[in-house]
């Protein structure tokens, strides 16, 4: 595959933060990298509250401004798991409490996306993927509705739940949940009681998740075990002297495994590969570290460090055995409430 002509070295499907990490991962190693996104630019969505955890792989993806897109730090949170709530500290070190993350996300895909740019990726907004190019098994580029074909030694689909490269492919994921929505939704003003961390209370019906994500302005979001049709303006009874902004919004987050999510010249990253609902607490985490690794593998295939089959076969490990760890824990946590068909 190596000697074909190419019109880059890795052809990357998707600009969130699996996409993004993949991209700037690829530059940094020297590869020619094309980074297209159907959109225009990064687009407004939640998972906001960031894990302590990230920290470290946030600075070595983006060394300088990250602080612009946060918008609140706390210690830990308050968690109320069919029982009454109680604060959880994330932990702490010899030098101090360890803190997590609001910021917002559509600030922080666009940082990604500018750290992407500086390392040289040829960032394409408004450029949809249609159709892999292949040759026998392997992944040789696509083609795109604006930009006509483009040949890749690699290709990383980062599409999130569109799966556009999976779906292309045939390869059917695995559904390891009962159908799930998340509602979700923001408002304005002051709610005390949240500003020192945010709150998740479950009992046998779902959750809620409230936390304060900028100086004046709050997030909600909602999962039903469930479905339950709600007000476009519902809140949540302890922001009920807010004024919501916008109207709520709500998106598929039924839990859900590729079995495949690497082969011959491809691999599969963020939610394209695999998803869990937001209750699992690092999805931005998980997207990030997915894309960093699949970047890593790229690399070290086009390099010749690795055979490109060993390369997939590596990450596609990596990916189910984290993923598989994952879903035991959140599988426990909703059994304890009484929820079924998790697993």
């Amino acid at each position: 595959m190596a000697a074909r002509p190419v019109d880059a070295d890795v052809l990357i499907a998707g600009a969130g933060p699996a996409g993004c990490a993949a991209a700037i991962v690829c530059a940094a190693g020297g590869l020619r990298t094309v980074l297209a996104d159907r959109a225009a630019g990064p687009r407004a969505r939640p998972g906001e509250a960031l894990h302590p955890g990230v920290e470290s792989l946030l600075r070595r993806l983006v060394p300088e401004g990250f602080e612009r897109v946060v918008g609140a730090r706390h210690e830990g949170i308050s968690v109320g798991w069919g029982r009454a709530p109680s604060f959880e500290p994330f932990g702490r070190d010899p030098d101090g409490p360890w803190r997590g993350f609001q910021v917002d996300r559509q600030g922080l895909d666009a940082l990604l996306l500018e750290r992407a740019r500086g390392l040289g990726v040829d960032v394409r907004p408004s450029c949809r993927v249609l159709a892999p190019l292949l040759d026998g098994d392997a992944v040789v580029g696509a083609h795109t509705r604006e930009a006509g074909q483009i040949r890749a030694r690699t290709v990383i689909d980062a599409t999130g739940s569109a799966r556009w490269l999976g779906r292309a492919l045939g390869v059917a994921p695995q559904v390891r949940s009962p159908r799930l929505l998340i509602q979700y939704g923001y408002a304005a003003g002051s709610c005390p009681t949240r500003d020192a961390a945010p709150a998740i209370v479950a009992d046998g019906t779902g959750w809620t998740w409230t936390a304060r994500v900028g100086a004046t302005r709050y997030q909600w979001m909602r999962l039903d075990f469930v479905p339950v049709q709600r007000s476009r303006t519902w809140l949540p009874d302890e922001f009920a002297r807010l004024t919501p902004q916008g109207t709520a919004r709500a998106a598929d987050v039924t839990w859900r495994l590729s079995p495949a999510a690497a082969g011959p010249g491809w691999f599969a990253v963020g939610d394209a590969a695999a998803r869990l609902d937001p209750a699992s607490s690092h999805g931005v985490l998980r997207a990030l570290l997915s894309g960093w690794t699949a970047g890593c593998a790229t690399a070290a295939a086009l390099d010749g460090a690795l055979d490109p089959r060993e390369a997939a076969a590596m990450y596609q490990g990596w990916l189910h055995s984290g993923f598989e760890q994952d879903i035991a824990r959140l599988a426990g946590m909703y059994a304890e409430l009484g929820a079924r068909g998790f697993g």
